[in-house]
């Protein structure tokens, strides 16, 4: 690392060129008490053009400055929620300029006329900026009253499966977290959790493809961000959020955040609960094979019935110990309720589809996880500038208590009663994940940035798998069929990264390094499982202004994805009468790299093609065992990967009362490689994605959104997924001075998000059609109490990515 710091410092000098000025733009920034106000946003604009060249915060005196500017014709713009915007439209920097003082911006109340016009700033839906696409959620008021999980289903290029996958633009590999913080959580236990979490909570979701060099390395999909709303005004003020609806079944959610600030502290608490109960009918259809001949087939009909409940509440304390330093302590705590009722009818039929039996199959799974984090940071600022340091210290605690009880009975091909098999299935396991970070930011002349860190965790994993028959009443461990493990897994890291502009190209170039040294011990055999690797993870942003209307943006970087912490334990369990999960000790990472050019014109409409390698592509593909009735699911290990996606994205404001965002995924995902000597290389085809958002603004008081998405049938190995369609509609009125307001959601109003399945392996074809019942209509009222100033603290977490893989 060492040698990787010399080589970015030798960059930063060769490239410092001396026709950059040394000019500081600074000011104030009161109210109309003419107090200061702090955490104000203030944005540097180049003239003509008025595109962001800058942006910074007031401090806790209302100061802000800008450092290292060129000579130009500047626009400053000073904007904070509930006062109307302060613009300076005019600033002048010559070649003799050191210091250039806009001495006093004073910003008033938005409930004040000037003129009798009220000024109203209205955030944009989607914005696009060099690393991310950041969608607004509060301006798409059909997400009102739904969950987090809802959510991700409607953003631009997110595809999320039946079984709670989360694609981006086609691709797995997508590491979710939460407020910058991994979650710690398998995909099942993420959208259990999620589906519990209501989207009223949620200020923002970032997108990145190709996340900068700063954030780790885990995920070969990109990062999706869900940033939670923190209400930090000063003095006591909060929302509250009540929902309720009806689909198949009820559901309910409710959210209150808190928050009181005073210029010494800043103390919030976010707490929501929530219940859904869920119904789904998977119709399946197994043809086993002996070559080309069909050898057995079974024809099952499964019945799901899915409650969720959770509790999560989330305090955070701010300490500002002096105007440059803050300790920030913050806590988290997830009780989670989960029962899953399946009953399965199957079918058995010989190669001729003569009846040769049949068996009942009924599972409920329940599950009471509870996790908490704790965590501490510390954050200096050395200057104004932007010089500062922070440290980052934390721990996470992970109890999962799954059972599962099965019956099955066999009948003869009359209908006559054969057998019966009951077991009960324990897989209890805890996890702890310590996590520790600094971070230092340089900045550097001509409007640069060098940002550089240093990261390391440790995750250990106590696995308890035991599998019981119940013979006469009482439960007989089978330690044939159990599994006793402990794992750990220590990742160092380190990184660099500079941006910088140069006249109409903007740079941002980053290096990171990590080392994972992983260790797992099977109890019962003895047997131990090592890996320990180190890659680099390069990542590379252009950012071209062509001329005042179109911008070219061109990113490459170098990602992984490593197994979850569950798919590494060889524990065998049913998850329906003839399938089961095996998790697979020998998994390696995926290793990825990604590439994508972008073409903007005025920043409303956007052309992305972007191309994907990837080496030991993760997936769970379907085995036949070899008594060649039963099957295993089992993650594996596809030795290449190669993927292709455009979009094409229009974002506009048609018309004073109406604006629609609009987006249109073409990908296709391309595989070679081989399991069990079967072939996978496979061509492939394209699929379609279009999510399209459009917003009729009615009267100040009154607002209409209608979304709809499809996506055609898309392709994972030797799994085939079939279209779907989705159609919603929302009517929002807002309430009490715009303090409240209550929305009327209807989601999936055609029904139609069901959609056919097919899987082809080695001497297995399955057929299946899953009926998803997602309509509903939600009815949310939500209530904002308070009127201090806005303000906002960040913090993130040293032990982000590792939480994305602990889990069921």
């Amino acid at each position: 690392m060492i040698r990787l710091l010399l080589i970015f410092l030798v960059i930063y000098l060769v490239s410092t060129p001396l026709v950059y000025g040394q000019c500081t733009i600074k000011g104030r920034v009161i109210d109309e008490k003419k107090l200061s106000m702090p955490l104000v946003t203030i944005r540097l604009k180049k003239l003509p053009d008025t595109t962001l060249y800058k942006a910074a915060s007031t401090d806790l005196s209302g100061n802000f400055t800008f450092n290292n500017l060129p000579r130009g014709n500047y626009a400053l713009e000073a904007d904070l929620m509930g006062y109307l915007s302060v613009i300076k439209p005019e600033l002048t920097i010559n070649p003799t300029d050191t210091v250039l003082d806009v001495g006093l911006l004073q910003l008033n109340p938005s409930s004040k006329m000037l003129g009798e016009v009220t000024i109203t700033a209205r955030t944009p839906l989607i914005e696009k900026q060099i690393d991310k696409t950041v969608v607004n959620v509060d301006q798409n008021i059909a997400n009102t009253g739904t969950s987090a999980f809802e959510l991700l289903k409607k953003l631009p290029g997110v595809q999320v499966s039946p079984d709670g996958t989360i694609t981006l633009n086609g691709k797995s590999g997508v590491n979710v977290i939460i407020d910058g913080k991994t979650t710690y959580l398998s995909a099942d236990d993420l959208a259990n959790l999620l589906t519990n979490t209501p989207s009223s909570d949620i200020q923002k979701i970032e997108i990145m493809t190709n996340p900068s060099a700063k954030y780790d390395a885990e995920g070969t999909g990109g990062i999706i961000n869900i940033v939670r709303k923190k209400n930090s005004k000063s003095g006591l003020n909060g929302s509250l959020t009540e929902s309720i609806g009806q689909g198949h079944f009820s559901r309910y959610n409710n959210s209150l955040v808190l928050n009181y600030k005073t210029n010494k502290y800043n103390l919030y608490l976010n707490n929501s609960y929530g219940y859904s109960k869920g119904f789904s009918v998977n119709d399946v259809t197994s043809d086993i094979m002996n070559g080309s001949a069909l050898s057995t087939e079974q024809v099952s009909t499964n019945t799901g019935v899915t409650i969720n409940k959770a509790y999560n509440s989330s305090a955070g304390l701010d300490l500002y110990l002096s105007k440059k330093t803050t300790l920030t302590l913050t806590g988290s705590l997830s009780d989670r309720g989960y029962n899953n009722n399946l009953t399965s009818v199957m079918t058995i039929a010989d190669s001729n589809r003569n009846k040769t039996g049949s068996e009942n199959f009924s599972a409920i799974n329940a599950d009471k996880p509870l996790n908490f984090t704790s965590g501490i940071q510390l954050l200096h600022k050395l200057d104004t500038a932007g010089r500062a340091w922070s440290a980052d210290v934390d721990y996470s605690n992970y109890k999962y208590r799954p059972g599962q009880y099965n019956t099955t009975v066999n009948y003869d091909p009359s209908g006559s009663f054969l057998s019966q098999d009951n077991v009960f299935i324990d897989e209890s396991r805890t996890l702890h994940i310590f996590g520790a970070r600094a971070d230092y930011v340089q900045p550097l002349p001509g409007n640069g940035k060098l940002e550089t860190g240093l990261k390391s965790s440790y995750v250990k994993t106590f696995n308890n798998s035991t599998y019981y028959n119940q013979l006469d009443g009482q439960n007989v461990i089978d330690l044939a069929l159990s599994d006793y493990n402990i794992t750990s897994e220590n990742i160092n890291a380190a990184y660099i990264n500079f941006n910088r502009q140069y006249q109409e190209l903007t740079v941002q170039a980053g290096l990171r390094a990590e080392q994972t040294v992983m260790k797992g011990q099977q109890l019962l055999t003895n047997v131990s499982v090592d890996q320990i690797y180190f890659e680099l993870f390069p990542t590379i942003f252009l950012n071209y202004k062509l001329n005042d209307q179109n911008t070219l943006n061109f990113q490459f970087g170098r990602r992984v994805d490593r197994p979850d912490y569950h798919e590494l334990v060889p524990f065998r369990r049913p998850l329906t009468p003839t399938i089961y999960f095996e998790g697979n000790p020998n998994l390696k990472p995926d290793l990825n790299w990604h590439s994508e050019l972008t073409w903007s014109w005025q920043n409303t409409f956007f052309i992305t093609a972007a191309y994907d390698i990837d080496r030991n592509y993760l997936r769970t593909l379907y085995y036949l065992d070899s008594n060649k009735t039963t099957i295993t699911r089992m993650p594996t290990n596809v030795q290449g990967a190669h993927s292709w996606n455009v979009d094409i994205s229009y974002n506009k404001e048609l018309a004073k009362w109406v604006t629609t965002n609009t987006t249109v995924t073409f990908y296709q995902n391309l595989f070679n490689g081989s399991a069990d000597g079967f072939s996978l290389d496979d061509s492939g085809f394209a699929t379609v994605d279009l999510v399209t958002n459009n917003s009729f603004r009615c009267s100040d008081k009154l607002l209409l959104e209608a979304d709809f998405e499809y996506e055609s049938k898309r392709q994972f190995v030797g799994s085939v997924f079939g279209a779907y369609s989705t159609l919603s509609f929302a009517l929002k009125q807002k309430l009490f001075n715009d303090q409240g307001s209550i929305t009327i959601n209807a989601n999936n109003v055609l029904n139609t998000e069901s959609r056919s399945a097919t899987d082809h392996y080695l001497n297995l074809n399955q057929y299946g059609y899953l009926y998803i019942y997602s309509r509903a209509v939600m009815v949310t009222f939500n209530y904002r109490f308070g009127n201090g100033k806005l303000s906002k603290t960040q913090n993130r977490s040293g032990s982000e990515e590792e939480q994305h893989r602990a889990g069921n």
